[in-house]
């Protein structure tokens, strides 16, 4: 019975002593080495090489309907400079994505929603809301609409390969 107790208090020392001595062996990644990147981050990456999506579900309505993504300034310190970033509606993201996924989603008519094409990530700060203005009043209900969008220029920084482009699901419901 004593050696049973002493086993009791002497397992939680032994634990201890064994993952304090694996920390070493595993260090942290040094993150402050790495590149920065401009991107828009979404939920997960689709990972089947079309590219990403996200669904954008609109109520109908006489007046555009305001939806906003952000464009991302993903590094270790935040950007010392403004970051000018081009964006454009690229029907080969779109053309991948539909490819790669086994849809035909047609584009979004130009008519059916307002966008910038330059938006300003500010110094000191790591992201920024794009704002996108849907005429929903204009789209057919019954049809998924996309709306591919690419980071084009980052004012020098590096475009994800991987978060570079998205492609807005849009449909007015």
């Amino acid at each position: 019975m004593k050696k049973n107790s002493v086993l009791k208090c002497l397992m939680p020392l032994l634990a201890t002593v064994l993952l304090a001595s694996c920390k070493d062996s595993l260090p942290q990644p040094d993150f402050t080495k790495d590149t920065p990147i401009v991107e828009l981050p979404t939920a997960s990456l689709a990972g089947n090489g079309g590219g990403n999506s996200m669904d954008v579900k609109a109520a109908v309505q006489a007046t555009p309907y305001d939806y906003y993504i952000y464009v991302n300034y993903a590094a270790p310190n935040a950007n010392p400079a403004d970051v000018a970033v081009t964006m454009a509606v690229d029907t080969a993201v779109l053309n991948k994505f539909n490819k790669a996924n086994g849809k035909s989603y047609p584009l979004l008519p130009a008519a059916d929603y307002t966008l910038s094409n330059k938006i300003t990530i500010p110094a000191g700060e790591r992201k920024v809301k794009y704002p996108i203005k849907f005429n929903t009043n204009l789209m057919d209900p019954k049809v998924t609409y996309a709306l591919p969008l690419k980071i084009v220029d980052a004012s020098g920084v590096t475009v994800s390969g991987n978060f570079g482009t998205l492609n807005l699901l849009v449909n007015a419901k």
